[in-house]
């Protein structure tokens, strides 16, 4: 599937830091139905602790990012995130080649340069 919208898309594999500052700063948890900001860690701990020993945002970031083993309930605990593009220092490009490098498509590990 990623194949199909590969010149219009980059993806790769975040590092736990990007994957930890994207849930401290966008991060929003399901709890009855409803989106409520990760603001404090007894939210996470009152949703997951007694299921899963997840108590904290550096607990839930661990848990996702290895895959343990109350990741499903951890993934299904978040809500999607919502994300815009940058306000400032963001240059609309061309995703065809820049400088004669591809600038589209699988980043791999350098996910967080780009």
């Amino acid at each position: 599937m990623l194949h199909l919208v590969e010149p219009w898309v980059v993806y790769g594999i975040p590092s736990k830091g990007m994957v930890e500052d994207l849930i401290k700063r966008r991060g929003h948890g399901k709890i009855d139905g409803k989106r409520v900001p990760l603001s404090d860690n007894t939210i996470i701990e009152q949703a997951l602790g007694d299921e899963t020993g997840i108590i904290c945002v550096e607990d839930l970031v661990h848990e996702l990012y290895t895959v343990g083993d109350g990741f499903s309930k951890a993934s299904a605990f978040l809500w999607p995130f919502r994300l815009a593009a940058p306000k400032s220092g963001f240059q609309k490009r061309n995703l065809n080649d820049k400088d004669g490098v591809e600038d589209y498509g699988d980043k791999g590990e350098e996910m967080d340069e780009y």
